[in-house]
């Protein structure tokens, strides 16, 4: 009788189990099949107030480097689709395919598939990323922007180029795939209400800084930093790069503001904050120590001054000015212009690959080249410095 009662107990446990792994897969195949269903192909730009894109939940937008920038809309249109901060990198686009596959956060391949990151890099440094919008009849969608260019575009490859659509100087790397978005066939687009700007009193809506600029737009100097929840006189209203900016002025500076980032109080304007923030970010240059060592850099027709060794800061500015003039001010021993990693006389991508090599300690610099290196003069190397070098070679080209 014993045995029975346990053949016939352990049947009955079997069934439990196997009901809930049943009932565990039903649930897991639903939620699988309701995250693929939940994907939109994004085939117009999104808006201005879309958070994802203009808001410091974007780490691009939130250091300066927001769109027209294939890494800032491809980086906001992966937390759209996602719905949560997207663990991809944060340095320029030819550094996004390997550093998620040296991290493993995401599967990676060269099939393309809905939801995807598309990954390049450029023959003489630099690279681009966007997304995959669609993949139908042999022919994939990609949905992209580009820095000194437009702020959203559409492409198209066929699906068996394996450069993935990309130019003769491009080298495709591979697809970042986000999840399973294979099932979805919903391509409705989100719509935000237009929102009307006027003159009149705003506050500021953001959760560190907002910045001002010397004229409406990104492109802009940065003239300083305005708080959240700081009452501003808006006296003119202009509409420039996607988002509406706002004159006005914080703290006896005056300047445009992105009014996106702003909630709008009333049509009559008020006293304006002059109260400074509890913390000023900082735009002070590392301090430059000098030596009495002799250059050890190549020598030019006019006379070398004393060489000058950087002393490193733990200061980080929020937001600096940069300078694209040579560096032979009273502030700078070097006879090498601001940039010239390299040392061969001229600023251009190489300067700014090396700037990449050194990041990421694949190669060092001398104390004469780290100077140069920080381009923004903030006290630090980084993927800033090198972002500002390309800018610059485009811009010249």
């Amino acid at each position: 009788m014993r045995n029975v009662l346990k053949s016939v107990f352990s049947k009955k446990v079997s069934a439990a189990v196997l009901t809930a792994v049943m009932l565990f897969v039903s649930v897991f195949s639903m939620s699988m099949i309701a995250s693929a269903a939940s994907f939109s192909p994004r085939l117009s730009a999104p808006s201005s107030s879309n958070k994802y894109y203009y808001s410091n939940l974007n780490v691009f937008y939130k250091y300066g480097y927001g769109m027209p920038n294939c890494t800032a809309y491809a980086y906001g249109r992966a937390y759209e689709i996602l719905g949560s901060e997207p663990k991809l990198s944060w340095n320029n686009a030819e550094q996004w395919y390997d550093y998620n596959k040296s991290n493993g956060y995401y599967k990676y391949g060269q099939t393309p598939k809905v939801g995807a990151i598309a990954c390049w890099s450029y023959d003489n440094g630099g690279g681009h990323v966007a997304v995959v919008e669609k993949v139908e009849n042999g022919q994939i969608t990609f949905s992209n922007s580009a820095w000194s260019g437009k702020n959203f575009y559409l492409s198209y490859a066929s699906t068996s180029d394996k450069n993935a659509g990309g130019n003769s100087w491009w080298n495709f790397q591979g697809y970042i795939y986000l999840g399973d978005f294979s099932g979805s066939t919903s391509t409705t687009q989100t719509t935000t209400k237009k929102v009307t700007y006027t003159t009149g009193t705003y506050k500021t809506d953001v959760d560190d800084y907002l910045n001002m600029r010397s004229g409406a737009g990104t492109s802009y100097s940065y003239v300083t930093s305005v708080p959240g929840n700081v009452t501003l006189n808006v006296t003119k209203v202009s509409a420039s790069g996607g988002y509406t900016w706002g004159y006005t002025s914080y703290n006896g500076k005056t300047g445009w503001v992105a009014l996106d980032f702003c909630t709008f109080v009333s049509s009559s304007t008020v006293q304006p904050t002059t109260a400074k923030p509890a913390v000023q970010p900082t735009t002070a240059k590392a301090t430059v120590q000098p030596t009495t060592a002799k250059a050890t850099v190549q020598p030019t027709t006019a006379k070398a001054t004393q060489p000058a060794t950087v002393q490193p800061t733990t200061v980080q500015a929020t937001t600096a000015p940069v300078t694209t003039q040579p560096s032979n001010d009273n502030n700078n021993d070097t006879p090498y212009m601001i940039g010239d990693v390299n040392l061969d006389g001229h600023v251009n991508v190489i300067d700014a690959t090396e700037i990449s090599k050194y990041i990421v300690s694949i190669s060092t610099l001398s104390d004469v080249q780290r100077e140069l290196a920080d381009y923004n003069h903030d006290g630090e190397i980084n993927v800033v410095d090198a972002t500002e070098i390309q800018k610059l070679v485009v811009g010249n080209n």
